[in-house]
């Protein structure tokens, strides 16, 4: 299924699962933030089929699941939940992300998004979502906030990324 929806501005965006050709601009979203923020701790862009295998990490059902927002045939953001530990303690748990494009931050991107994933795995039997977001984001605060994530807490410099330590906010909601 898929959604469309008005963004600010009036353009059309459209919601869908995330498919096999997705792979190429995904991998080059996710890409552009290894280079240019926190939001990933990774250093260097992963190769083409690391980001294949995570790809592949999703399904159509499930509490895995991965959406993309797209605007005139253009990738503009993902969210997804996966895995947040392998041990069984965690099944009905998820850790959700959620990238939006540069230029395409404040307008409802990442909600719409975030919405459509969470109506999606509503029957899944999940009890908890959970993110990490590098600090500072206030971008990414402030929409896990509208959307009902509220502050567990930080860890403090407890990664690092060329050279220097980042801190994470971790936050959570009840699904």
């Amino acid at each position: 299924a898929s959604n469309i929806t008005l963004i600010t501005g009036g353009a059309a965006m459209l919601i869908r699962a995330a498919d096999p050709a997705d792979l190429v601009p995904l991998h080059a979203l996710r890409s552009y933030y290894v280079d240019h923020s926190y939001a990933t701790f990774d250093e260097t862009p992963l190769p083409l089929n690391a980001t294949e295998n995570w790809l592949s990490s999703f399904a159509s059902i499930g509490p895995y699941r991965l959406f993309v927002a797209e605007q005139d045939g253009q990738l503009i953001g993902f969210a997804g939940s996966q895995r947040y530990r392998v041990h069984p303690a965690f099944c009905r748990t998820i850790e959700t992300t959620v990238y939006v494009a540069p230029g395409m931050v404040g307008r409802r991107v990442g909600t719409s998004l975030y919405r459509e994933l969470f109506e999606s795995i509503a029957t899944e039997g999940l009890h908890r979502a959970v993110v990490g977001i590098a600090l500072p984001n206030d971008a990414s605060v402030h929409l896990h906030k509208k959307l009902g994530f509220l502050e567990v807490g930080v860890f403090d410099e407890y990664a690092s990324k060329n050279g220097e330590y980042i801190s994470s906010l971790w936050m959570q909601r009840s699904l």
